[in-house]
């Protein structure tokens, strides 16, 4: 298994003051360390970009943006089919750019999507049923 990783779970799981972390960073744990998550290429700004628009200092954006860089993460392009599946899915289910991007990447690789946005599940519930989630309860 090689599931999606929403980048909201991942800033949770590494900033000890969100609100969600203890879900996240057990979420986040669950997944062997020697396997790896399946990322769109998006999820490198957005980590940062999460992290910067907090105020977080440039020792921890530069360390951070080394880790996503990392063996952990497999980063898929954003290429013309996995658009095509994000645009349908923003139809389906009315999501955001950003997380229509990660439930298309799911869909198209058959794998969980790791997230605590319950928004985003109660959306896909009734139009994409094939998802499978794993995180919210």
């Amino acid at each position: 298994m090689t599931p999606i990783l929403d980048a909201s779970v991942f800033i949770s799981a590494i900033s000890p003051s969100e609100r969600h972390h203890r879900q996240a960073r057990l979420l986040f744990e669950s997944h062997p360390d020697s396997a790896q998550f399946l990322v769109p290429e998006l999820f490198r700004v957005e980590v940062v970009a999460g992290l910067a628009r907090r105020g977080e200092p440039p020792e921890l954006l530069d360390a951070v943006d080394a880790i996503v860089r990392g063996p952990r993460f497999y980063v898929c392009p954003l290429d013309e089919d996995l658009l095509a599946e994000s645009v349908r899915v923003v139809r389906l289910a009315r999501l955001r750019a950003y997380d229509a991007v990660y439930v298309a990447l799911a869909l198209a690789h058959r794998e969980p999507l790791f997230t605590l946005d319950a928004e985003v599940v109660a959306r896909c519930a009734h139009s994409l049923p094939e998802l499978r989630v794993v995180g919210v309860s």
